[in-house]
């Protein structure tokens, strides 16, 4: 069924007028203009720091073997989740239809989450961030999913036909779980009140989400991202998880003192510059990143087991909101968990929800930092028994496998009710 132009018109509230991008990209960069020199000085810093490490003698050390306990121990958990989820949910009846957003840590998140509903039964189809809204309503009525994932961002409600998605609900039954955003009171100005106001014209036209799940913890979520001023959608949060069909121990010789692979942003030069430019000056590691300048500029994420098998410690410290708020844990942690590396973290609010003390080394200063990782680099018993003990919590409490569980619980629930 179609909907004509001049319906669609009456049924949805005139998006708010999208700023060009190369605007929006001006006014970033007249913003940043007084931290330039010291973004520069910064990196310069950094750049020196690496270089430095790597022509430090002290650290031509022989290549450490991989521990035998961890590969074989990863192999058979990884192997028993894939045979204990294989088709798992034949039965269920749902049918997934994933708009995947443009970012890297979407992909690995729709990637993962994809590949395990799959592999458990669930008829999934994941559609690109440049589809147009008739690729979207053809893939509707083709496929004919009754779960339709897709975020709420601005971009993305314009590049769809809201009002054949409500009708495609109304005629097949179908959940719109959506992604929601950052309102504009979050810190870092992810939108803003016209944009806040449109959507919430949507929502009480019933154009948008039935419901709303995302990554970030619910204390995060009431406080950043819930809308008390317009009409309430229920949310749930899954977080981040380990994909078994890439995050698996390798017997790889450990080469690396360390490994990081990171954007390159403001938080994160902040971050690196102040816990991790003094672990760079002694030691030996990769960088791995665009926008840095030394290291290497990209490292695909299906290489990343690798890599993380290749290093004596995983680094992982966290910038901007996530610590500060606790919002999540990052996806780096629970790869890097389920790939059987020994991981160098910071505390925040919610890592006890998800990893013991002794599961997950953690420095709340530089100082103490460094010193975790100037004992832990050289001590291989001691980072292989914490290694190990984290690689048996990412799979036997972190897998996508497991937040399908989450979400499938969900679904089995809103259909009682009748969201869909």
């Amino acid at each position: 069924m179609r909907v004509s132009r001049r319906a669609k018109a009456s049924r949805e509230p005139a998006p708010p007028y999208p700023t060009p991008r190369i605007v929006r990209a001006a006014i970033r960069r007249i913003r940043r203009i007084p931290f330039y020199p010291r973004t520069r000085l910064r990196r310069w810093l950094l750049r020196g720091a690496y270089n430095k490490g790597w022509a430090a003698r002290a650290r031509d050390l022989p290549d450490e073997n991989p521990d035998a306990a961890i590969v074989e121990e990863g192999r058979l958990l990884r192997q028993r989740a894939l045979d204990a989820n294989r088709g798992r949910y034949a039965g269920s009846a749902y049918r997934v239809l994933l708009l995947r957003p443009g970012s890297i840590t979407a992909e690995i998140w729709f990637g993962g989450l994809s590949s395990c509903m799959q592999h458990a039964g669930i008829p999934c189809h994941v559609l690109p961030p440049t589809s147009t809204a008739a690729d979207v309503n053809e893939c509707l009525e083709t496929f004919r999913p009754n779960v339709f994932v897709a975020a709420e961002a601005t971009t993305t409600l314009r590049s769809l036909d809201l009002a054949f998605l409500r009708d495609y609900k109304q005629r097949h039954g179908c959940l719109r779980m959506l992604i929601p955003v950052f309102h504009s009171g979050m810190p870092g100005g992810f939108s803003t009140p016209r944009e806040d106001e449109w959507r919430r014209r949507l929502r009480a036209r019933e154009l948008t989400a039935d419901t709303h799940f995302s990554i970030f913890e619910p204390e995060f979520h009431d406080r950043f991202v819930r809308d008390r001023a317009g009409p309430l959608t229920e949310y749930a949060a899954v977080p981040q998880a380990c994909n078994p069909f890439t995050d698996r121990p390798l017997p790889e010789p450990k080469v690396y003192d360390y490994f990081m692979a990171t954007s390159l942003t403001d938080d994160r030069l902040e971050v690196t510059s102040r816990f991790v430019q003094p672990i760079m000056k002694r030691y030996r590691g990769l960088w791995a990143g665009r926008g840095w300048g030394f290291g290497r500029s990209h490292v695909a994420p299906a290489q990343m087991a690798n890599y993380y098998s290749r290093t004596r410690i995983a680094l992982s410290p966290l910038a901007g909101f996530v610590p500060r708020y606790g919002a999540e844990l990052t996806h780096r942690v629970y790869a890097a968990a389920a790939c059987g590396a020994f991981q160098l973290t910071m505390p925040t609010a919610i890592t006890g929800r998800y990893f013991e003390p002794d599961e997950l080394i953690q420095g709340g200063s530089p100082e103490e930092y460094e010193a975790l990782f100037a004992h832990f680099v050289d001590h291989p018993d001691e980072r292989n028994a914490v290694a190990l003990r984290a690689l048996r919590r990412a799979y036997g409490s972190h897998t996508w496998f497991h937040r399908l569980d989450e979400l499938v619980g969900h679904w089995n629930d809103w259909q009682r009710r009748g969201l869909f």
